[in-house]
């Protein structure tokens, strides 16, 4: 993993004092501590306008592009937005719009029923050159009601609906999310779909040329689109096997992955904690856990124990809140940790949050986990804090090794 950055936060004790920078082979820093705050949201009595890509009835309309945004100050907080049937001249409208409001390197939300093949492959492609992340959702805007109802708004993203040629564009995504881990978008599906030849359905599954080189070709429509798609596939480091998938099942019913299928196929990026590792620091050792996801703003969750045998975490995070200068400002309620399906809230007061060379760091302790932890077999990190610092959802499945790996951590104090 290279060299990564162990950072120590002082205490009363000064046993936990400051080290700097640390070149580890692979651990990053220790500490956690976040929140939230907010101002209810009311619809508005008054009819208020919204971007097209955002009406109600834009899933079955031409695609349209917007930007969104939660009024947050994160790198996920702001959003293009793809909703609609994906024309022939679907990709010459969003090159207009990317030249005219930008987007590369950002997170793209698609909601579509489908459309045109070509048009979705060549989408797919646009996507990622860009850099995109795409993410499967339908956009919807709530408007504040203060004095200017329709000036005051934000926007979230909802479960939605990614299928037939949208769900080949979806995979040009350079990261891709069917449910996000930064968006409330479970239950979002990706649906497929065999696509099949015949002069009624070329329009929709190839251009003009590429048909009448087909037809002077041996080749049948159905093989050259198939073809197509697994070139496509292989071209956006999916496993080609989808396209058998696909094809088995019939043009007017979709096939929808599943969790383990989307997984083995790489439809959509690892999602949660890569395993657990184990290093040593100072007198003592450390037991740590980082995302699977190089574009999450979570850095690292570390177990450790200090002083007389108290047991925390640190959560490290990337900082991205310029809004707030001073971290106990920062609008986190409390820390919490899903284990085995049963929620345990760490509150605010609870907490050390610092900041540290470009990171948030939260230290929590874990006092009164540290038994439900010596059998669990899953456990999960999330903040409870408000919209503009964004957030992140992420966990795994614990195994005998990282049980007990977490367990040494805690009794050998750093």
């Amino acid at each position: 993993m290279g060299t990564r950055r162990y950072l120590a936060l002082e205490t009363a004790s000064e046993r936990f004092r400051s080290v700097g920078k640390v070149p580890m082979s692979f651990c990053a820093a220790i500490f956690l501590a976040l929140g939230c705050s907010g101002a209810s949201a009311q619809q508005p009595s008054v009819s208020c306008s919204r971007p097209a890509a955002l009406e109600y009835s834009a899933f079955n309309s031409p695609m349209t592009f917007s930007w969104a945004t939660n009024k947050g100050n994160m790198n996920t907080s702001a959003w293009i937005v793809a909703t609609g049937v994906i024309q022939p001249e679907t990709p010459d409208q969003f090159r207009n719009f990317l030249e005219r409001e930008g987007g590369a390197g950002g997170q793209l939300v698609l909601h579509s029923p489908g459309g045109n093949l070509a048009a979705g492959l060549e989408l797919g492609r646009i996507i990622r050159s860009l850099g995109l992340t795409t993410h499967i959702g339908r956009t919807d805007r709530t408007f504040e009601s203060y004095n200017t109802p329709c000036d005051t708004w934000y926007d979230e993203v909802l479960t939605g609906t990614c299928a037939s040629s949208c769900a080949y564009a979806f995979l040009g995504g350079e990261v891709r999310f069917v449910e996000s881990p930064y968006y409330p978008t479970e239950g979002s599906r990706l649906g497929f779909h065999q696509f099949y030849g015949g002069n009624h359905g070329e329009a929709e599954l190839i251009t003009a040329e590429q048909a009448a080189r087909i037809r002077a070709s041996t080749l049948s429509v159905a093989q050259a689109v198939t073809g197509q798609i697994v070139m496509y596939a292989v071209e956006m480091g999916i496993d080609p096997r989808i396209v058998a998938f696909a094809s088995s099942t019939p043009s007017d019913d979709l096939y929808f992955p599943t969790a383990a299928e989307i997984a083995e196929l790489q439809i959509a990026s690892g999602s949660g904690l890569s395993a657990w590792f184990m290093e040593p620091y100072n007198a003592g050792l450390v037991t740590a856990a980082r995302p699977s996801r190089s574009d999450s703003m979570l850095e690292q969750i570390t177990m450790f124990c200090l002083g007389a045998g108290r047991t925390w975490m640190l959560i490290t995070m990337d900082l991205q809140t310029p809004s707030y200068p001073n971290p106990d400002d920062l609008p986190l309620k409390a820390v919490e940790v899903l284990i085995d399906g049963q929620l345990h809230v760490i509150p605010r007061r609870a907490l050390d949050v610092r900041y540290g060379d470009g990171l948030i760091l939260i230290r929590a302790p874990m006092d009164g986990l540290t038994g439900l932890l010596s059998g669990a077999r899953q456990i999960e990190f999330s903040l409870d804090a408000a919209r503009v610092m964004g957030n992140f959802r992420e966990g795994n499945d614990l195994d005998e090794t990282a049980r007990r790996s977490i367990a040494l951590a805690w009794r050998n104090c750093i």
